[in-house]
């Protein structure tokens, strides 16, 4: 039986604001009168993947979509950047196994700290949190439809996830995209990648014998946990009650201890080499809707340059067109 995810309401606003996944119309022009791509351009746009200046432009442009068409319903949402979590940036799904980002960061607990408070001190959050109960509900039903109904579309894990054909989230994505359903699809098939790879990672018997020789590395070093994911666990209870000096200091320890036997044992190296295969075999697997995925973004590129563009072109007062 198919699983289906419909998510709580503060979760799913708080989601939909820190990912600014939504918009509709532009400055002067009717709500959702704004052309995106044809028909003929989605079928004859790249396949290529969006750079990450391309990919910050898509989703400027629906920040400033979204903005707009919220005013246009009566509420208030601010342009904003998304946090950028330095430390905490990369990811170590098999184990740390980089000593040199290990010392200079532990688990990246100080740079997730940070985030976690510029996404608290976020002008959105912070509108929809202040706004009475009546008002915050007729606020997310202008962002995101009254009902998750309308879209739905199965992710790789077997998760099925579902949305609203309304709201601003919905119009934006229509605008940029032009065919709402399939770039749906398209989203929920291609951010759900990872943690198949991951499970088939981790269910490889390779990956456990070399867990296997990590964790006798561990307890040599006085850290008897059986798995990376029992020592980041315990790293997470190191500092409970600590100051956050000396909490960052028994993070950074175990971290490098982690990184240490990941380097001077099979881990690192086999997890790299069982990662890019499967990795390689799930995006073949749904390589159909990478590349949709793709041509859709690249499509809608022109229409978001102009609408950034628009956007932050001063004004004769020296501030920028909203």
């Amino acid at each position: 039986m198919r699983r289906v995810r419909t998510v709580p309401a503060a979760a799913a606003v708080a989601a939909a604001l820190t990912l600014a996944t939504a918009g509709c119309g532009a400055a002067g022009t009717p709500e959702g009168q704004l052309p995106g791509a044809s028909a003929g351009q989605r079928a004859g746009a790249s396949g290529a993947e969006p750079t990450a200046g391309q990919s910050r432009v898509l989703a400027r442009a629906e920040q400033i979509l979204i903005s707009r068409c919220m005013s246009a319903r009566g509420f208030a949402y601010a342009v904003t950047e998304p946090v950028r979590e330095e430390g905490a940036a990369r990811s170590f799904p098999y184990g740390l196994d980089d000593v040199a980002w290990a010392r200079a960061h532990g688990y990246g607990g100080r740079a997730e700290r940070a985030a976690a408070e510029a996404r608290a001190a976020d002008p959105n959050q912070r509108y929809f949190h202040r706004l009475p109960a009546r008002e915050r509900a007729a606020a997310r039903s202008a962002l995101m439809g009254a009902s998750p109904t309308g879209l739905s579309a199965t992710a790789p894990t077997g998760m099925t996830l579902t949305a609203s054909t309304d709201g601003c989230i919905a119009r934006a994505q229509r605008t940029l995209y032009g065919d709402l359903a399939s770039w749906f699809r398209a989203k929920v098939v291609t951010m759900n990648l990872r943690p198949v790879q991951e499970e088939r990672v981790r269910g490889d018997a390779r990956y456990a014998e070399a867990v296997g020789r990590w964790a006798a590395c561990m307890k040599e070093a006085g850290r008897p946990y059986a798995s990376p994911a029992e020592s980041r666990q315990a790293a997470a209870s190191l500092g409970e009650g600590l100051p956050p000096e000396r909490a960052d200091a028994a993070e950074t320890a175990l971290a490098v201890t982690e990184a240490t036997c990941a380097t001077s044992t099979p881990l690192g190296r086999v997890s790299r080499a069982l990662d890019r295969d499967y990795g390689e075999e799930v995006r073949a697997r749904h390589r159909e809707d990478i590349t949709l995925a793709h041509r859709l973004q690249n499509a809608a590129l022109p229409l978001a340059e102009r609408v950034v563009s628009q956007y932050d072109r001063p004004t004769p007062s020296g501030g920028s067109r909203g």
